[in-house]
């Protein structure tokens, strides 16, 4: 089974469970139980857990698409937790999945926002032609795609390379989604004027999770300063450091003497 076939009958049942009418009901103090029970029933409450508990033990990969539907839908983010929890892994692992959590999961709300803006931009007209035909407009939504796109991307290279993803992938993740979340939610407001902040539209429920999750478990300042801690601790280059550490391209530093390190390929 690929990640796509995975993630098709999962966003699916997430869009059915989760309409932004449900959302606010549940931002209200709803009981949402025969939801989760539901995603219970489902089965993908257990996609990473042990297969002698019942699971399928599959990799964390396959979590960041589900992830980031969980965002783009706004849907409750404990249904995450709770895949990660049953995983079975101990307390440092589970902390670092669910920074990739928080981060695939404003990848998902970034995402959506960044096509909803984008429509709302070619179809609100002022004087006499669509504003998103004004380079400044332009610009500033190149702009939000690429804080998009970068989160994104970090997202999946935390869940690469191994079967959990390791504490200083998960701090680049945090740290990426952390400083690109109130970008995209600034943007997305300045477009869309003051129609984005009436409770009966949708957009405030997005940038409103975006700046909730930029803060939980930690801000880009705190996950930043274990990335610097990491590259302090080494006698590595930084480029070389990030690529062993962060991208994993394996290779190994011999110290040398003066305090600076030699390269030796694997």
């Amino acid at each position: 089974m690929d990640r796509d076939e995975l993630l098709e009958p999962f966003e699916r049942m997430i869009a059915k469970l989760f309409p932004s009418a449900r959302v606010r009901e549940i931002e209200r103090g709803a009981d949402w139980s025969g939801e989760l029970a539901e995603v219970e029933e489902s089965g993908f409450l257990d996609l990473f857990a042990p297969e002698d508990a019942g699971g399928a033990a599959l990799p964390f990969e396959y979590a960041i698409p589900l992830f980031s539907a969980l965002g783009r839908h706004v849907a409750p983010l404990e249904i995450g937790q709770a895949m990660i929890e049953r995983s079975g892994r101990d307390a440092d692992m589970l902390a670092s999945a669910r920074a990739v959590l928080l981060a695939a999961a404003i990848a998902g709300a970034g995402n959506h926002l960044l096509e909803v803006t984008t429509a709302y931009a070619n179809e609100r007209n002022q004087f006499g032609k669509p504003i998103g035909r004004q380079q400044a407009l332009q610009q500033n939504l190149a702009l939000m795609a690429e804080h998009c796109v970068a989160v994104r991307m970090a997202s999946e290279l935390a869940a690469q390379g191994s079967e959990w993803p390791g504490a200083l992938q998960a701090a680049v993740a945090k740290t990426v989604a952390s400083q690109s979340a109130p970008l995209i939610a600034n943007t997305a407001h300045a477009v869309h004027g003051a129609i984005g902040i009436s409770e009966e539209h949708d957009l405030q429920l997005y940038t409103r999770r975006l700046h909730a999750w930029r803060l939980e478990a930690g801000s880009e300042g705190l996950w930043s300063r274990r990335i610097g801690h990491g590259l302090l601790l080494s006698c590595d280059t930084s480029v070389d450091w990030l690529r062993d550490k962060i991208f994993g391209e394996g290779a190994s530093r011999t110290p040398l003497s003066n305090g600076t390190a030699s390269r030796t390929k694997q």
